[in-house]
């Protein structure tokens, strides 16, 4: 009788630590197709335990109505291109990533015109820790380095928190990433603040949709296929509209300059 109370003991305190909650705020630039972190900055959290995580960010309620509908032009160093911005995308669900560690899957959404779904078996990164330290708030972090979906990515992680997740699809470090960013920054995510352990509410569970409406989610190879496509139609409207205004000058963008993920070759 006294073993299986001990086992009950054992396993009740097992799920209690695998449940035990951390929120953590992010900034996000998203710089892509002008770099250097010079991009519309958007608010981002995460809550997560030690088997799961839940990210999100571009979602309206985690922004103020002014910043939203700001219109703002940004332009890398060099000045030869620029990105017009005629308001924050925001939608009402956010762009979302949920990781399920047990099951090694990805599921995420995000707006473009229409909100993207995709599943996915995650992806090993495969992370180069070096002996580089730095502070970020009160914790002392090591850098990190990997190639992921065509960006190179540098995050900088803390052991102090020992969960493998990060803003976003960047995972696997013995800690949790606090600051992260691909080597162009195009994309760069900074340390806001941390609770952990955490009293949150919000729930670490699937990502989350609009009552009423059904997601289709695609595979990677048809997430790429839908890439694809979304740029050449984008491109056949350029060679529209500059038959009607000849000083526009259609120019077919590459992955890099529409999508944070380039999966397959960046032509």
């Amino acid at each position: 009788m006294k073993n299986l109370l001990y086992i009950f003991i054992l396993l009740y305190a097992s799920t209690l630590y695998s449940q035990k909650k951390g929120l953590i705020y992010y900034g996000f630039i998203d710089a892509i197709g002008t770099g250097n972190a010079k991009g519309p900055d958007s608010n981002a959290y995460m809550v997560f335990n030690k088997e799961k995580s839940y990210y999100v960010t571009a979602k309206d309620s985690l922004e103020k109505t002014e910043n939203i509908d700001k219109q703002t032009t940004y332009s890398n160093d060099d000045e030869k291109s620029a990105s017009i911005h005629l308001g924050m995308k925001v939608s009402r669900i956010g762009d979302q990533v949920f990781y399920n560690t047990k099951k090694n899957t990805i599921w995420s959404n995000f707006l473009r015109g229409n909100q993207v779904f995709v599943n996915e078996i995650a992806t090993k990164i495969d992370w180069k820790i070096s002996n580089e330290t730095k502070k970020i708030g009160n914790f002392t972090c090591k850098k990190a380095t990997a190639l992921f979906r065509g960006r190179n990515y540098t995050a900088w992680f803390t052991s102090e928190i020992p969960v493998p997740f990060g803003p976003w699809k960047l995972n696997g470090l013995p800690g949790l990433i606090l600051e992260a960013y691909d080597s162009e920054k195009n994309v760069f995510w900074y340390f806001k603040s941390v609770e952990y352990p955490s009293n949150t509410r919000e729930p670490i569970s699937n990502i989350r949709n609009i009552k009423g409406n059904k997601a289709t989610y695609l595979s990677i190879p048809e997430f790429e296929k839908y890439c694809r496509e979304e740029i050449q139609q984008s491109y056949e409207k350029m060679i529209i509209i500059s038959k009607q205004h000849p000083g526009i000058v259609p120019v077919k963008g590459k992955l890099k300059d529409h999508f944070i993920e380039i999966i397959g070759k960046n032509e």
